[in-house]
């Protein structure tokens, strides 16, 4: 992805919040020299704002987009720390993902004084306050000395000068990082707004000094440039950022699940046999096989098939509706990629989308995609809610937990049919309020919430793992039939040796 010929989008006109990510977005694109196309809008009909877009890639999220803005000029540019690290996690497991993407705009959004935007830098300020430790404290404190944050070695005895603590100059450390420069962003534009100044914000000497420093990277006449190109709204409206989930196993006690409840439901669905369409590996590059080291994935492969086939059926009776259409299938949580490039090959008709929030997995599945001359394929690299587009069938393999049922909740968004193999039941916990248990109003109305969360366990003990796994597979189905949708079943993929978590759920509106 080069620099210049990126595209990047931005919505600065609706939520203050959203407005902020994107002005900080653009903060830190005029620092790496970007002055390429800006769109101010919600830039993608697939993705979220603030992203980027280059070629078949798209790109959501403040972290995600500084990123790759930032690895487009340098991959290892010092902006990413040490092994390019720097915002490489998502909001759910990097505090300061979360911090810049939920936090800090949604307290920005709000703030109407010099002082509420000091509280809002209270995360800034105590990581000022605790002194900086890195992996090799003798090279670090040699460097702090080229910097003139620590006394020359000299000065003091040899045990002092190890016991100094040294004061990071920047939030990561001794230089300067993309989060610095993404939060100062935040801060000005909302300073702008209210028309007050650096200085009126309050705060201790080391928050000042920061500000300070941050500052010192801009000149007068890049900052007038860049505010001039903005136009926020001044006051923010309900804030859409969501909440993280909250593990609810230590929580829950251990329930004895009632036999008469698992039979009502297990009796609600019998498993129903999918077309048998043969795969002719033989005949498929080896691009398209999953591999484990040197040999091909055996069991991967067995539940591409298994997937093909539902997908298949999906695809036939949308098709017969309106034959000129061109369908969208989107691969949640793909990985490397590995389903949605086997049906993009399989449904060259078929428009296909790969989401996904590493991009490791990602860059691996484009270079198959390049090399396989596959043109109806687009990457995107956002987390599965920032997935804001229309689309026809949704698909995921082994979706982790709570990740399948946001997969089916982006389905019945856009009335989107259904092809999912859910996996991991046992980390099934509540997102309030997108995602709530039990899903349907028929298993409410038979098991209580702490039995919903001990039956999501037991599917992840062999022993009793079937029964349990049809339950909580049940309520999915019923979730889609409170939904609206006409035809909903439950299949396995095939062999059932290819996976332990071998139920495959089928769903058309």
């Amino acid at each position: 992805m080069d620099l210049e010929s990126t595209e990047i989008f931005v919505d600065l006109d609706s939520a203050l919040c959203q407005a902020l990510q994107g002005s900080s977005v653009l903060f830190l694109s005029h620092y790496m020299g970007h002055r390429g196309l800006v769109t101010r809008d919600a830039g993608s009909n697939l993705v979220a704002s603030p992203g980027c877009r280059s070629d078949n890639v798209l790109v959501s999220g403040v972290a995600n987009t500084c990123r790759h803005l930032i690895l487009s000029v340098d991959p290892r540019h010092p902006l990413l720390g040490l092994h390019a690290g720097c915002l490489s996690g998502t909001k759910e497991v990097s505090p300061w993902t979360r911090y810049l993407e939920v936090e800090l705009p949604c307290q920005l959004s709000t703030a109407i004084t010099a002082e509420e935007i000091g509280k809002c830098l209270g995360k800034i300020q105590e990581t000022l306050e605790t002194p900086f430790i890195g992996h090799n404290q003798r090279k670090i404190r040699q460097e702090a000395i080229k910097l003139g944050i620590l006394p020359d070695h000299g000065v003091v005895s040899h045990d002092e000068w190890l016991a100094l603590p040294i004061i990071r100059p920047y939030v990561h450390g001794l230089h300067l990082g993309a989060t610095d420069l993404l939060v100062l962003g935040m801060v000005l534009v909302k300073l702008r707004t209210l028309k007050l100044e650096v200085s009126d914000i309050p705060g201790t000497k080391l928050l000042q000094e920061w500000l300070a420093r941050v500052m010192k990277c801009y000149d007068v006449t890049t900052l007038t440039s860049f505010f001039n190109s903005l136009h926020l709204p001044a006051h923010s409206v309900a804030c859409s950022c969501n909440s993280l989930s909250t593990d609810v196993s230590a929580a829950v006690p251990p329930t004895t699940l009632d036999e008469g409840t698992l039979t009502k439901l297990e009796e609600r669905f019998e498993y129903r046999v999918l077309p048998n369409i043969v795969t002719n590996w033989d005949a498929l590059s080896v691009l398209l096989k999953p591999q484990r080291g040197n040999k091909n994935n055996t069991n991967k492969m067995h539940q591409l098939a298994s997937i093909l086939r539902g997908v298949q059926g999906c695809v036939e009776t949308l098709s017969s509706v309106d034959p000129t259409r061109t369908l969208r299938i989107v691969d949640f949580c793909s990985g490397a990629g590995h389903l949605g490039i086997f049906l993009a090959y399989h449904f060259p008709q078929c428009e296909v989308s790969l989401v996904e929030t590493k991009w490791g997995s990602l860059r691996y599945a484009k270079e198959r995609v390049d090399k396989l001359g596959l043109s109806n394929v687009t990457v995107c690299l956002c987390h599965l809610a920032q997935f804001t587009g229309r689309f026809d069938i949704g698909v995921s393999l082994h979706a982790c937990g709570s990740a399948t049922d946001a997969v089916l909740s982006q389905c019945v968004r856009v009335g989107a049919a259904v092809v999912s193999s859910p996996c991991c039941y046992g980390k099934i916990t509540p997102s309030p309020p997108t995602l709530s248990y039990p899903r349907s109003d028929l298993v409410q109305e038979v098991l209580t919430e702490s039995a919903y969360y001990a039956t999501s366990r037991q599917a992840d003990h062999m022993s009793e793992n079937e029964r349990a796994m049809k339950c909580i597979d049940i309520d999915r189905l019923e979730f889609l039939k409170d939904n609206g949708y006409q035809s909903v079943s439950i299949s396995k993929l095939e062999p059932l040796t290819c996976s332990p978590k071998n139920n495959l759920l089928v769903a058309v509106k």
